[in-house]
């Protein structure tokens, strides 16, 4: 068995093959897996190789939060439990030091026991979860009569000219996230390569002023569905019904393209958000475990 980092087009087509195996409510494209590792070098994957066949990925790499790595390691069933596994976890553990990280986080699908063993096996515990919801498409359609309480807010497809202005939100609203620790919005070029590739960005407008935004991001090897990105609106405009309104524009702008399916993560403890999304129709799957440990 051979570890080694992904060079050719068939340690890519590899990779890919794997990880959409394991993963498959997560796919990944040979051409979406460059795009990011040329946007981001620092990235490590790896693949394993048995017999002439890649049977095990590996990927290590910064995660949001300073000072902490993430980690992802993929074996297929059938090679598991012959140290595949914790080759290409050994292999990657030391690029987590060298982008100078103190921690491990991983994520591992609710339902995925064997994973959630063997993470916890090498030191992981659950710091968290992220509810994965999935919104089928029909013929949505607006609101028929706007929401009193969002007189005098606009909303409206966003140009390149109101980048900034996004941005200037995402950095607001970011920290506001409930996670274990508070994250603040990466920096402008690595938010707007995630956030800004999608085929539309929506924002809400109170006067001149952007107040809000939601972005709809492609879905890697999908291309009928399509995934939300951050949903943000700033803390003097919460809690007025602007995000649900923002969410209502999504669903009829997919549906009218031609879309089949909308899917959207919000952390566990996000219950206005998942109050929101259940009242569109967004219906829960299994959701994912926030893993962490020490890098040492």
């Amino acid at each position: 068995m051979e570890v080694r980092r992904t060079g050719c087009d068939a340690d890519f087509s590899g990779y890919a093959e794997v990880w959409n195996a394991i993963t498959p409510r997560e796919p990944i494209t040979v051409a979406e897996t460059r795009r990011r590792l040329e946007a981001q070098p620092w990235r490590l994957l790896l693949v394993a190789e048995e017999e002439g066949r890649i049977v095990g990925t590996g990927f290590a790499g910064r995660s949001d939060a300073a000072g902490r790595a993430f980690l992802a390691v993929r074996v297929l069933p059938d090679r598991r439990r012959r140290g595949i596994g914790t080759a290409l976890y050994e292999a990657c553990r030391p690029h987590a030091a060298e982008l100078d990280a103190t921690s491990i986080s991983g994520r591992i699908a609710e339902d995925d026991q064997d994973s959630r063993r063997w993470a916890a096996n090498r030191g992981f515990v659950e710091v968290g979860r992220d509810v994965e919801l999935v919104r089928e498409l029909g013929d949505e359609a607006p609101d028929p009569a706007p929401d009193p309480a969002l007189d005098g807010i606009e909303i409206k497809e966003l140009t390149a000219d109101h980048h900034d202005s996004v941005y200037a939100v995402a950095v607001e609203c970011w920290p506001d996230m409930p996670t274990p620790e508070s994250i603040p919005a990466p920096p402008y070029d690595d938010w707007a390569q995630e956030e800004l590739r999608g085929p539309v960005v929506f924002g809400a407008f109170d006067r001149e002023r952007l107040v809000a935004y939601a972005a709809l991001v492609p879905r890697p090897a999908s291309s009928d569905v399509l995934e939300h990105g951050f949903t943000a609106v700033v803390r003097s405009h919460r809690r007025h019904g602007i995000a649900t309104a923002l969410k209502r524009t999504q669903l009829a702008w997919a549906a009218e393209h031609g879309y089949r399916e909308l899917v959207t993560y919000t952390q566990e403890g996000n219950v206005a958000m998942r109050a929101i999304n259940e009242k569109l129709g967004y219906v829960e799957r299994p959701a994912w475990v926030l893993v962490r440990r020490p890098v040492g």
